[in-house]
């Protein structure tokens, strides 16, 4: 299983992961592809034509599946601690080493460290309420990559009441891969990877995430 470091997904107040595996820690081999099942053979095809590589590099892919990110998922909320730091796995992630750097298109998903409600408190970026189920949020870290984050209100089976809205399905989408691309075709895929997420994980409450949705820029 793939996690992501210690590092705060969004900005300092919203950390979704909280550790990570040995760099030389052998990885398991997936069936299936998390990149295609999250993006779909149209967002791979995205990604790829708007690499921005030099001629002759290729992008390379890796990832959990579905299926092991939702294991993970349930392992964790097994344990629910409404105040407790959470795992997030790398579902997808296309990179490419080109001109002497490492660029990465990377989406993840774990459950949130921080409740819904969060943006009641004071936090940096663009906030936005999609419906009464999921909002996105947008801020640039300290190299001044835009991280696109979502949060769901993901009622997990055999969880106690609230679940939902204290520990809701955490997403970001990062990318440092692409050129000439608009921020809501960065939002239109992580709405495409985070239904394809909450249909795996079978959320009881069932909610609705659009299939576009025109955020306000930051």
């Amino acid at each position: 299983m793939k996690r992501i470091a210690i590092i705060p997904l969004i900005l300092t107040s919203l950390v979704l992961s909280v550790t990570s595996c040995a760099a030389d820690e052998k990885q398991p081999t997936s069936a299936a592809d998390g990149c295609k099942e999250v993006l779909g053979p149209s967002g791979i095809k995205w990604v790829e034509s708007h690499a921005a590589v030099d001629k002759g590099e290729t992008v390379e892919r890796d990832g959990v599946n579905l299926e092991e990110n939702r294991e993970e998922y349930f392992k964790q909320m097994n344990s629910w601690d409404p105040k407790g730091y959470h795992w997030s796995s790398e579902l997808c992630t296309m990179s490419a080493f080109t001109s002497g750097k490492n660029k990465v298109f990377r989406i993840e998903f774990g459950p949130s460290s921080v409740p819904f409600d969060f943006d009641k408190r004071s936090s940096e970026g663009v906030t936005t309420t999609v419906n009464k189920d999921v909002k996105l949020h947008q801020a640039k870290d300290a190299q001044g990559v835009t991280r696109y984050g979502i949060y769901v209100k993901c009622k997990v089976p055999g969880t106690p009441p609230q679940q939902e809205s204290k520990t809701p399905l955490a997403g970001v989408l990062t990318d440092t891969l692409t050129e000439g691309t608009a921020s809501d075709d960065h939002v239109t895929y992580l709405l495409r990877s985070t239904r394809a997420v909450a249909n795996s994980l079978k959320c009881e409450n069932k909610p609705v995430i659009p299939a576009n949705f025109s955020a306000p820029k930051q």
